[in-house]
């Protein structure tokens, strides 16, 4: 039987990725489960928005944008108008904390560093370490995680390979010998907290 060619989305930096029904599910799962719904409707849900995006006739790939707003379509087509609406400030709010990051290197001349990507961090354990793009992904996400909770507004290069240090080691995917003081991902972290305004009286 003739396999069926991955499905290739767009993502918000402009790359190019293949469309992982699973990640979607489990996202809609975790969504679900927030507002007591069954966690097993996203499988459907998931086959839907697949099946859409088999019809894709663009030469572009379809967006993650676009994507978005397929799934919010269906959730409230389906009854599940509160769960589509969740899902659309999380995106939003996802966008702002990004917006709000400053990236800084010590070797750039620009004190105000770079906007943070998700992208770049992907990049850095692909040279790195080698690993396979999906796992990137998938790193990247858990290290943007760390970054919100922490709530800085500027990270140093240095801070940000030892967070992408600690998770490659975290998921066994690193042995701790093979990662050596001598390695340049492993520096002293370094981040700093934009301070706080003073309340007005």
């Amino acid at each position: 039987m003739k396999r069926k060619p991955p499905i290739i989305v767009t993502k918000r930096d402009g790359t190019l990725e293949r469309f992982r029904p699973a990640k979607l599910a489990n996202c809609l799962a975790r969504a679900m489960e927030q507002r007591q719904f069954d966690p097993k409707l996203a499988e459907p849900l998931v086959r839907a928005v697949a099946l859409h995006l088999r019809e894709w006739g663009e030469a572009r790939p379809p967006s993650t944008g676009y994507i978005h707003r397929c799934v919010c379509a269906v959730l409230k087509q389906t009854g599940l108008s509160d769960i589509a609406d969740d899902l659309a400030v999380q995106r939003r709010l996802r966008a702002i904390k990004r917006r709000k990051i400053r990236v800084l290197d010590n070797e750039s001349k620009n004190p105000r560093g770079r906007e943070w990507r998700k992208a770049d961090v992907v990049e850095m354990l692909q040279n790195q370490y080698g690993l396979r793009h999906g796992v990137c992904r998938f790193l990247a996400g858990q290290v943007e995680s760390q970054v919100f909770a922490l709530n800085y507004r500027r990270v140093r290069t240095a801070f940000l390979a030892e967070l992408v240090r600690s998770e490659v080691l975290a998921w066994g995917l690193a042995d701790e010998q093979a990662l050596s003081v001598d390695d340049p991902a492993v520096v002293p972290p370094v981040a700093t907290r934009e301070p706080e305004r003073p309340k007005q009286k």
